[in-house]
């Protein structure tokens, strides 16, 4: 038994310009929900990234003066 069958490809899939998930989402109202949860997702890891380069950055600075 194999995890997923092959999938026989055809011409039309090549020309297919509509999504029908995002349609759907779009059509209900729900797409709004869901860049709203992807741009929340994506600030938090932008400010979780820039806190660990402050801390980084200071980091730095600490060894650079025991250093000296």
């Amino acid at each position: 038994m194999r995890a997923q069958e092959k999938h026989v490809i055809k011409e039309s899939d090549y020309t297919n310009t509509t999504i029908e998930m995002a349609d759907q989402f779009r059509a209900e109202g729900k797409i709004y929900v869901v860049v709203v949860i992807m741009s929340i997702i994506l600030l938090g890891l932008l400010l979780y990234i820039s806190t660990i380069d402050k801390k980084i950055t200071a980091l730095k600075k600490e060894i650079l003066q025991k250093k000296k």
